[in-house]
């Protein structure tokens, strides 16, 4: 016979999953994990989906600080992400086969929502990015920086140009487009 969690008159169900881990080594994704508004509901199953019980834990019990509810990402042994839940009497980990992060930020959200009774808060960058994210940044200002300044239009070098006085027939030398005095006549003159 299966087990099966029947909910009181004041207890709705926020989320539910199936094949979920918890417990140690030899444990399985066979086991089902449910969120209601009341209590955080375990329903252990054999690798044939045969009933073993149901564990409840009341989410009352778990943990608050500065506001928040005490469930967070955590890593199991292997590396991989679970969820970890902690109460006034310990603690419990559950691991999901699938959804990954997402899943554990969904579960966290709600978990936080059956405890404060409010909408968790947007979850905050936590500075990681994909592993060489920084390196192919960099490249590709070196790139763009490159690409910059070749299509910059750099300022034209000033000409040098020499010709006579247009008043005397002096010698005059200077820069393109500058005025200058002549020496001998005193006339201005653009060259």
């Amino acid at each position: 016979m299966a087990a099966k969690y029947s909910l009181q008159p004041n207890e709705v169900v926020f989320l539910k999953d199936e094949s979920v881990m918890h417990g140690g080594f030899w444990s399985a994704y066979t086991d089902e994990l449910m969120l209601t508004n009341l209590n955080l509901v375990l329903i252990k199953k054999g690798l044939f989906g045969n009933s073993k019980g149901i564990t409840t834990f009341p989410v009352n019990q778990i943990k608050v600080y500065n506001q928040q509810a005490q469930a967070v990402i955590g890593k199991a042994t292997n590396g991989s992400d679970l969820l970890e839940v902690y109460f006034l009497n310990g603690q419990e980990k559950f691991a999901f086969q699938s959804g990954g992060k997402k899943k554990l930020t969904e579960w966290i959200a709600k978990i936080h929502q059956a405890v404060t009774g409010e909408e968790a808060p947007a979850p905050q960058n936590t500075g990681r990015a994909l592993p060489g994210a920084e390196m192919v940044a960099g490249v590709l200002k070196d790139t763009l920086d490159v690409f910059k300044s070749k299509l910059a239009t750099k300022p034209a070098t000033p000409m040098k140009v020499a010709g006579k006085c247009r008043g005397c027939g002096a010698p005059m030398a200077g820069v393109q487009g500058q005025t200058i005095i002549c020496s001998y006549c005193d006339s201005a003159q653009q060259l």
